[in-house]
This record gives C-alpha cells, sequence and structure tokens, in this order.
C-alpha cells in the first residue's frame, strides 16, 4: 500500500532549518509489509518495514541508497534518525533498498527530487490518515493473466465492502507503456524519416552512378574491345559507387558525432557515441550503396563495343 509525496527533512544531530522551505526534500512512501517483495525492490542493508511496524512500535523508515549516498556519504546509515517535518516525528532508519524511478525510465529529471523513504503506514500520524487513505494504491504481484486476478480482487472487495471501489487499474507493462509514448511517437517519426532519407540515399547513388556510366559508355566499350572481362567492367563501376559511398559514410559519422548531444535525450539503452551502432550504420550504407550500383554496373557489362565507339 503506498502513497507518494515529497516531504521536507532534517538529519537528526544537524541544526534544525528556520523553515518547512528550507529543509531537504525527499519523496515518501506509505507502505505495508510485503511492499518490497511485490514491487522487487532490493534490499542492500539492514530491514524492511515489517508487519510489527505498526502504531504501538518505534518508529521507522528506510531509505533509499541515492537517499543513503546524499546524507550519509561514507558511513553507515542504519540506526541514524531522521526527522520528517510534515509529520512532526522522528523515526529511526532501519534499512537501506534499491532506488526506484519515479520520474523516467532512462533517467529523472535533474530537478527532480530522487531521495525516497518508505514509511510504515500504521504508523502514519491519526490526524493525517483520512488524508493518505484517500490516495492509497494497492500493489499486487500476480502470475498469468493479471486481468484475471484483478476480477477475482474485485470480487473479494466487493464481497467485504461492497461500498469500495478499485479504479485505475494497470499493469506495469502498461505503466512502461505510457511513460514511453511520446517516446515512441517520436521515434516512430524518426524512423519513417530515416527511411525515407535511405531511400533518397539510393535513388541519389543509382542516379550517380547511372550518369557515370552514361558518360564512360565510349571508355567502356574500348575496355571491352581490347579484351576486358564483363567481370573488370562490374568491378569498375562498382569500385565508382563505393568511393563515394565511403566518402559520404566518413562525412556522414563526423556530422553524426557532431549532433549525437541534440539526440541524446530521444536514446534508452544505448549511448550517444555507440561504436556498435554506428559502424552498424556504416555497413548497412555501404551495402545500399552496393546495391543501388549494381544495376548501372550490370548495364555496363552489356555494352556493345560497337554500338559504344559509335557513341557521341
Amino acid at each position: 500500500m503506498i502513497h507518494d509525496t515529497a516531504l521536507p527533512f532534517w538529519i537528526d544531530g544537524t541544526p534544525k532549518p528556520a523553515t518547512l522551505h528550507d529543509m531537504a526534500q525527499t519523496m515518501c512512501y506509505l507502505v505495508e509489509a510485503g511492499f518490497r517483495q511485490a514491487m522487487g525492490v532490493t534490499l542492500e542493508r539492514g530491514r524492511f518495514v515489517t508487519a510489527q511496524d505498526d502504531e504501538h512500535s518505534p518508529l521507522v523508515i528506510d531509505i533509499d541508497d541515492v537517499f543513503a549516498r546524499t546524507y550519509f556519504p561514507n558511513e553507515n546509515p542504519i540506526g541514524k534518525r531522521v526527522n520528517i517535518g510534515a509529520f512532526d516525528v522522528q523515526a529511526e532508519i532501519v534499512g537501506v533498498v534499491g532506488h526506484i524511478k519515479q520520474w523516467r525510465l532512462d533517467a529523472d529529471p535533474k530537478s527532480a527530487v530522487e531521495a525516497q523513504i518508505y514509511y510504515p503506514f500504521m504508523q502514519l500520524p491519526e490526524k493525517l490518515m483520512p488524508l493518505a487513505a484517500n490516495g492509497v494504491a494497492v500493489v499486487l504481484r500476480t502470475q498469468g493473466d493479471p486481468a484475471v486476478m484483478m476480477t477475482a480482487v474485485r470480487t473479494a472487495v466487493n464481497a467485504y465492502e461492497p461500498g469500495d471501489v478499485i479504479y485505475a487499474a494497470q499493469t506495469m507493462d502498461d505503466v512502461i507503456a505510457t511513460s514511453f509514448a511520446a517516446r515512441k511517437l517520436s521515434m516512430m517519426l524518426l524512423t519513417v524519416f530515416a527511411a525515407l532519407a535511405l531511400l533518397l540515399a539510393c535513388v541519389g547513388i543509382y542516379g550517380v552512378i547511372a550518369y557515370l556510366v552514361g558518360q564512360r559508355t565510349r571508355e567502356i566499350g574500348v575496355r571491352i574491345a581490347l579484351g576486358a572481362e564483363r567481370a573488370d567492367v562490374m568491378r569498375l563501376v562498382l569500385k565508382e559507387g563505393v568511393r563515394m559511398a565511403l566518402v559520404g559514410a566518413a562525412v556522414g559519422t563526423l556530422a553524426a558525432l557532431g549532433l549525437t548531444r541534440l539526440m541524446a535525450a530521444q536514446l534508452y539503452g544505448v549511448s550517444a557515441h555507440d561504436p556498435l551502432t554506428f559502424a552498424g550504420v556504416a555497413v548497412m550504407l555501404m551495402l545500399v550503396a552496393i546495391l543501388a550500383c549494381y544495376i548501372p554496373a550490370l548495364r555496363a557489362t552489356r555494352v556493345d563495343p560497337m554500338v559504344a565507339l559509335r557513341y557521341e
């Protein structure tokens, strides 16, 4: 059971800031036992919230590794105490867990609050319980089809409390897909434009090579008349195309390296200077260039020497 919001706090043993606005901020999740297993959160040290952390036990919290690195560098935070200003309580740190990305899967915004704490729901001050209850979400880890499980959950909730309604149910796949929806649209458009650019490049290479072959028809006819093999003519024409493609790939690679910072925000799972990506694109363009040169080269091998010698 969770509820997230940014809360002001200060570490026990440090001077208390004058106002809440002067305090550091941390994301706060109200959780119960089982949340870590349901979400697959990694426990790095200490323990996580249990069912025994209720209103009758001392106040405890778990922190994430970002919180630990930021406010307890080079020291063990277990046993340290944190004053939570909005709750007006002091809680002991009992565990450190891995960071959960709150804003974006690829990278949280630089202006976002990244430090996180996990606060036992049953230890929430009573005056705040009604407010938190209105914003509660329940996390379930299921096996099989989640839709089938949600039907059983709704039936169980309705039998327990007919007035309660479960709404906005989402699978984790849905959450991830929603977070990447804008990026997917951008990448689809980029893919379409890239395909059009590749098509235009092929047409351009074909046109240039075909023009050059036409300009060298007389030369090709003389070569064939003097005994040049068809394969030699094929290699001659392909070499011209490959040479231009190599120059184009080199210039394009240099230009791409200079423009990668403009696309860095659109990339996920690959760096803006990934060598395999650059090599793969260069090889693909070379193959496309060779294919675009093949038809003019094939036509050149069929030149009739007598016709070529009379060619004006």
